[in-house]
């Protein structure tokens, strides 16, 4: 979290989009900005000691058997001026393309007829419209949450693979960076994490540790 929240803030001052992916060392379980903590750390039971709140909405998120990514999309971006489901349809369409090519067929949910207001619950318990579903749309393989800022929308996604009967890491993540860079109109080129990042990010690191965060949302 401390990573991506730097990566948007340093990222909203360009004119570039951003996009990292990366993995867990343990399980651990993420959950929305706008989540209740009692009621979030009651639901994952056993699991409380892991919990991270992220800065992006959503539902409940178990790490560990996932392929995770960020993208940043600064507010100079023609990409930011996308309305947001339309931006996540988009995502998740570019997510599909990318799986298609591994011989792995996706759907994605369908809007309701009538629309429903709230926060998430359990995120791949409780899919939404426009969320990326296996086949026979019985189980949800990839969903998003997003933040919309001065600087830009950070979105904050993941894939679920074990769901998916085969995957290869290497082979999606060249076919999706692809996708992406059709869909923001940009070509990519790899950036190195600069040499001071553990200094630059400590701060963030705190701030997503800290009680008063996971609790209420506050910055000590």
């Amino acid at each position: 979290m401390a990573t991506d929240w730097w990566l948007f803030l340093e990222q909203g001052e360009s004119e570039k989009p951003a996009f990292r992916h990366y993995g867990w060392s343990f399980p651990e379980v993420t959950f929305g900005y706008g989540q209740d903590w009692k009621w979030v750390r009651d639901s994952v039971g056993k699991d409380s000691q892991k919990l991270v709140r992220r800065p992006t909405g959503g539902g409940i998120v178990r790490h560990g058997q996932d392929w995770t990514y960020c993208l940043v999309l600064p507010t100079g971006h023609d990409s930011c001026c996308m309305p947001p489901l339309d931006l996540y349809e988009e995502i998740h369409g570019a997510i599909a393309r990318a799986l298609a090519e591994q011989h792995i067929a996706t759907s994605l949910k369908p809007c309701p007829e009538q629309k429903t207001r709230g926060i998430p619950g359990d995120c791949f318990q409780e899919p939404v419209a426009r969320d990326l579903m296996t086949k026979d749309g019985r189980a949800k393989v990839a969903g998003a949450a997003m933040k919309r800022a001065r600087r830009g929308i950070l979105v904050q996604g993941t894939i679920d693979l074990s769901v998916l009967k085969s995957f290869s890491p290497n082979e999606f993540y060249g076919s999706f960076t692809t996708e992406l860079s059709r869909l923001l109109g940009e070509s990519p080129s790899f950036v190195d994490w600069p040499d001071e990042l553990e200094k630059l990010r400590a701060p963030f690191v705190e701030r997503f540790a800290s009680l008063s965060w996971l609790k209420n949302r506050v910055v000590d």
